[in-house]
C-alpha cells in the first residue's frame, strides 16, 4: 500500500512524495552491506599487511582497531555517498530511492551525519530490528535517525516517464486557471491518483476507463457536473492546474496529440 506525504517546501509549495517502505529499504540496506563488506575486508586486508610489516601492535590493540572500523566503516559509507550522490548509496540508486530533508530540499553534510551516526541506535535489538520496527510504525516511515536528523526516505519519480494529453494542450488559459482556482482543494495522494489514471488509462477497457473517471471526478468535486463524455477532459485540465498551482513537478515529460477541429467555411 502506497504511503503519500505532502512535503511543504520553503517557497511554501506543496509537493506529493512516495515514502519507501520497509522492504524497498531493506533491500537497499542489503545491497549497502555487500558494498561494505567488501571495503571492510579491503581495508582490513591490507590492515593486516601493514601490521605484519612493522610487527609491533598487539594483538588486544588489532582488536580495538577493529572494533573502530567496525562502527566507523558504515558511518562513514553512508554519510559519504548520501551527501555526495545526493541523498543516494549504492543500494538506495539500485532500488530508486533517495534521502531528502523535511522541506524537499537535498540533505545537508550535517543532516546525513546526524541521521548515520544513529545507525547504531538501529541496529539493536538485532540487525537493524529497531529501524525496521520505527519505519514500519511511523507515518512517514522514518526510523530514528530520520527523526532526529528531520530527513525522510523517498522513491523518485521516473522522469522518462511521458503523459499524453489527448483532448486538450499543455497550458490553461488565464480564465481557466480561475476558473479551477475555485475549485476545492485535493490531497497530494489524490493528486497522484489522477496522475496514474492518466498515465494508465489508454491501456484500459473503454468502459472501465470512463467509469473510473466518473468515478474520480465524483470523489473529488461531487458538487460540480461534468458534460458527458468531457470526464477526462476535465481530469487532463484539472490536473494541469493542480500540477502548475499546488503541487508544481517537472516529470511525468507532457505531451498533447489534441488537434483542434478546423472551422468549416
Amino acid at each position: 500500500m502506497k504511503n503519500v506525504v505532502e512535503i511543504q517546501t520553503p517557497e511554501y509549495v506543496k509537493i506529493p512524495y512516495q515514502t519507501a517502505g520497509v522492504v524497498t529499504r531493506g533491500i537497499a540496506k542489503g545491497i549497502d552491506l555487500l558494498c561494505m563488506m567488501v571495503l571492510f575486508f579491503t581495508v582490513t586486508f591490507f590492515g593486516s599487511i601493514t601490521t605484519l610489516m612493522l610487527d609491533q601492535l598487539t594483538a588486544s590493540i588489532q582488536s580495538a582497531i577493529m572494533i573502530v572500523l567496525s562502527a566507523a566503516i558504515p558511518v562513514l559509507y553512508f554519510t559519504i555517498s548520501e551527501y555526495w550522490m545526493k541523498g543516494q548509496t549504492i543500494g538506495k540508486k539500485v532500488m530508486r530511492i533517495r534521502v531528502i530533508q523535511d522541506n524537499g530540499q537535498r540533505p545537508s553534510f550535517l543532516a546525513v551525519l546526524i541521521r548515520n551516526a544513529l545507525l547504531l541506535a538501529d541496529l539493536f535489538p538485532f540487525l537493524f530490528l529497531l529501524g525496521f520496527l520505527m519505519i514500519f510504525l511511523h507515518n512517514k516511515e522514518k526510523r530514528i535517525g530520520d527523526l532526529v536528523a528531520g530527513t525522510i526516505v523517498i522513491y523518485e519519480k521516473a522522469k522518462e516517464t511521458n503523459l499524453i494529453l489527448l483532448y486538450t494542450q499543455p497550458f490553461l488559459f488565464p480564465d481557466e486557471e480561475e476558473l479551477y482556482q475555485r475549485l476545492p482543494s485535493v490531497s497530494g495522494e489524490f493528486y497522484l491518483l489522477i496522475e496514474s489514471f492518466l498515465l494508465r488509462r489508454t491501456e484500459m477497457d473503454p468502459l472501465v476507463r470512463q467509469r473510473l473517471a466518473k468515478q474520480l471526478i465524483q470523489q473529488g468535486w461531487s458538487d460540480i457536473q461534468v458534460l458527458k463524455d468531457q470526464e477526462e477532459l476535465f481530469l487532463e485540465k484539472i490536473y494541469l492546474y493542480l500540477r502548475k498551482s499546488v503541487f508544481p513537478a517537472q516529470h511525468p515529460y507532457l505531451f498533447s496529440q489534441y488537434f483542434p477541429k478546423e472551422v468549416s467555411s
